[in-house]
């Protein structure tokens, strides 16, 4: 498999995914954990962690990630009262 990783299903087709570290963030604070943790829920506001891409299912690599690597969506909401 030339250093790739498992196949899966994505939008019903099969793709290979990248081998490596992916995390799951939360929209609201920008928290990361390690996707092989059983966190589903941001414990800082409760807010459900984004997995993969909402736009297009692409993983997140980043434990820093502001935007999706592949199709460029911004995963972070930044709350109104927050926004300059």
């Amino acid at each position: 498999m030339d250093g790739w990783g498992s196949l899966s299903l994505q939008g019903g087709k099969r793709v290979e995914e990248e081998p490596g570290i992916f995390y799951r963030i939360c929209p609201r604070c920008a928290r990361a954990v390690p996707a092989s943790t059983k966190e589903r829920y941001c414990l800082n506001d409760g807010e459900r962690l984004l997995e993969v891409c909402p736009r297009c299912q692409a993983p997140i690599t980043s434990p820093y990630a502001r935007f999706c690597s592949t199709c460029g969506l911004e995963l972070i909401r930044v709350p109104e009262d927050r926004r300059n």
